[in-house]
């Protein structure tokens, strides 16, 4: 999370939290750019998908009070078993939520093939005939497709600014191009999708 205090401001100061805590708006400052990211999805096991990118969500003129204190979570990126993968966790600062990416689809008995939804979705797993997972809208993309023969590529994980690629017969679908953004203080591009797998 970014929270970048702007020139039409009384002062001008930027934050970047990479933990979760809180922020208190200082003196005289009634609004503040932003960037939130959520935790990106797990890849799926077994010829899985890739993970979707967590949302990304930006903006400016976003207002606060000043003296205000405003509480911001950092989401976690999923995790990979035997059993399946998981989703990533939101985002948030104040009222605004980015949606934690879909994590991507697997081959077992207990972990669903296709990609899950999210911020970005995760991307499906090779050798099945399902969706990527769905983005978000205005957050992120939607995960890719698998191929049914070869080595049976997954799909690519969902990116903030491109569709997760689909997997072809002897590769795996690359991940979704993430976005880029200023507001950090330097050009940066964030919230890209996973790559597929192969079998």
């Amino acid at each position: 999370v970014v929270i970048s205090i702007p020139t039409t401001q009384p002062s001008v100061d930027r934050y970047i939290y990479t933990a979760s805590g809180q922020w208190t708006a200082p003196p005289g400052i009634t609004a503040v750019d932003y960037v939130l990211v959520g935790g990106g999805g797990s890849g799926g096991y077994w010829a899985g998908g890739g993970g979707g990118a967590g949302g990304f969500l930006t903006g400016t003129s976003f207002p606060v009070a000043p003296g205000q204190t405003y509480p911001i979570i950092i989401g976690s990126g999923g995790t990979v078993s035997g059993t399946g993968g998981s989703n990533g966790t939101n985002s948030t600062f104040s009222s605004l939520t980015s949606i934690g990416g879909g994590r991507g689809g697997g081959n077992s008995s207990t972990s669903p093939q296709s990609g899950s939804g999210g911020g970005s979705g995760g991307g499906a797993a090779g050798n099945t005939p399902v969706a990527g997972g769905l983005g978000t809208p205005g957050q992120g993309s939607n995960g890719g497709t698998a191929a049914t023969v070869g080595s049976y590529g997954s799909g690519g994980g969902g990116g903030a600014g491109a569709t997760g690629g689909n997997g072809t017969p002897t590769t795996g679908g690359v991940g979704g191009a993430g976005l880029s953004t200023t507001i950090t203080g330097t050009l940066t591009y964030l919230a890209g999708g996973g790559g597929g797998s192969t079998n």
